[in-house]
């Protein structure tokens, strides 16, 4: 083989870029390894960037960055202080495939990259998506030929990596739904699935998704519980030290409302009321009660949101789902997972460990397997999911009085009648299946005069805008009327 010869493999890389916290994996490394904060730090120069983990402490970085791909009116005002960047993730992952395989392998092996978006975000965060991943140098062209790019849904992808192990002593019928959960540390997502086959699970997506986005309550509480006169807020470093050390690999994945006390250490910075203005580390105590307090309403959004996918699922098949899984790094908690096995009365799944927090970028790279070798036999595949906008063309038709509007009526030279212009045809209607195996067309003609028609057509004008996204849905015809 010719040592500049392209492989014919590629490297999967699957991308979990995360409103609180990010992941990567590829295809020969999906381990449970622990994920980066979503934080970058930009110094006085262009080399002193600093992201995830390496950031300093006595920096103060960017972080929930992820929001800005969404236009403000989509974000609720509790979340609107947010800032920038994907690019380092990206270096990351090239540099962890580099010193696994080798430069040369590297260099001669294509790219194939699934990043993924939360399925409540709207149609147009994908296109954005898209323009922050160019800028972030993951479509720089290649010496092995164009990296591809596809999107999933974060909840798709925690399903493609969890709903294997359900064929390990489960009980899952051909027809069984299921709810999938995910709950990072920004968003909620929640969508349901109906098994189609179980000798291969072959899934469908059977009811459009929802969510909500999550509150920050526990620093508000712990503010307000600290004793009067404490020194608070302490320093940004020092509130995320505090909420990383004592949140989010503390509290949130151990509470189960038991009967204990928990005790944090609060930032050397706080001062004690008590000490005289003498700086000194304080200690609060933190009883059931009062993290219950704090749980409660987060869990409650969470239960409303699996109320309204279990009634839906009941509307439209008759029973309720078989599971409900538990992904993310909220799906973690041990307090929502009893809450909800005790509100729905039915099995919840919880994976060990941190497998649910990694779940989404284990996900994503099974997507990309799964496009590039249809054939690979994974346990699981996606065959339909459900259209969360209506997508149409505008067209002109025949005019039919009764049928037809007359503002809508306009005289054609061209057809020598009246034609009924601004009808719409559907492609595809807000909760109707989209299929793998087909996709949904409609044949249209446009009528050019020569001399702007000469084979192909010239005019910038069309009626459809064409984007990624309705690629695969659409056939568009232009022909010559009368020979011209």
């Amino acid at each position: 083989m010719t040592a500049n010869k392209p492989l014919d493999d590629a490297f999967i890389i699957g991308i979990d870029f995360g409103t609180t916290y990010s992941g990567e994996s590829e295809l020969d490394n999906c381990s449970d390894v622990e994920k980066a904060p979503t934080q970058i730090y930009y110094g006085r120069t262009s080399q002193d960037i600093q992201w995830g983990y390496g950031i300093s402490l006595e920096h103060e970085p960017l972080k929930w960055f992820k929001l800005l791909l969404l236009e403000p009116k989509d974000i609720p005002q509790s979340v609107t202080d947010s800032s920038r960047s994907k690019k380092h993730i990206w270096c990351h992952s090239v540099e962890d495939i580099r010193r696994t395989t080798g430069e040369d392998v590297m260099k001669r092996s294509k790219f194939q990259v699934v990043i993924t978006l939360p399925a409540i975000w709207p149609p147009y965060s994908q296109q954005r998506m898209k323009m922050a991943a160019k800028q972030a140098g993951i479509l720089d062209p290649r010496p092995a030929g164009l990296t591809t790019l596809r999107f999933i849904s974060e909840p798709e992808a925690a399903t493609l990596a969890t709903i294997k192990d359900l064929s390990r002593g489960s009980s899952i019928e051909a027809g069984d739904t299921i709810v999938v959960y995910d709950a990072g540390g920004g968003t909620v997502d929640l969508i349901s699935y109906v098994f189609e086959s179980t000798d291969l699970f072959v899934v469908k997506e059977c009811v459009k998704g929802d969510g909500v986005f999550l509150d920050e309550a526990f620093i508000r509480f712990v503010k307000r519980k600290s004793p009067k006169g404490t020194l608070w807020p302490v320093t940004k470093t020092e509130e995320r030290k505090f909420l990383n050390d004592g949140w989010e690999h503390g509290i949130k994945p151990q509470f189960e409302n038991q009967e204990r006390s928990w005790r944090l250490f609060l930032s050397d910075t706080c001062v004690n009321p008590s000490s005289q203005g003498v700086q000194r580390r304080m200690t609060l105590d933190l009883t059931s009660q009062d993290l219950f307090s704090v749980f409660s309403p987060i869990v409650d959004k969470i239960e409303a949101l699996v109320r309204r996918q279990v009634d839906a699922i009941q509307s439209k098949y008759h029973k309720e789902p078989k599971y409900i899984i538990l992904v993310g790094g909220f799906g973690r908690s041990r307090f929502l997972f009893n809450h909800l096995q005790e509100r729905f009365g039915r099995i919840v799944l919880q994976s060990h460990g941190s497998k649910p927090w990694t779940a989404i970028c284990r996900g994503a790279v099974v997507q990309g397997l799964v496009q590039r070798n249809p054939s690979a036999n994974l346990g699981v595949k996606v065959e339909a999911r459900v259209a969360r906008m209506s997508y149409g063309i505008m067209y002109g038709t025949p005019f039919i009085e009764g049928q037809h509007n007359e503002a809508d009526k306009t005289w054609s030279h061209v057809y020598h009648g009246y034609r009924a212009n601004r009808q719409i045809a559907w492609f595809l209607k807000e909760g109707e299946d989209v299929s793998e195996k087909r996709s949904v067309s409609h044949c249209y003609h446009r009528c050019l005069e020569a001399p702007s028609f000469q084979g192909h057509c010239l005019t910038n004008s069309t009626d459809i805008q064409l984007v990624d996204t309705l690629m695969e849905y659409r056939a568009v015809r232009y022909m010559p009327v009368g020979g011209r």
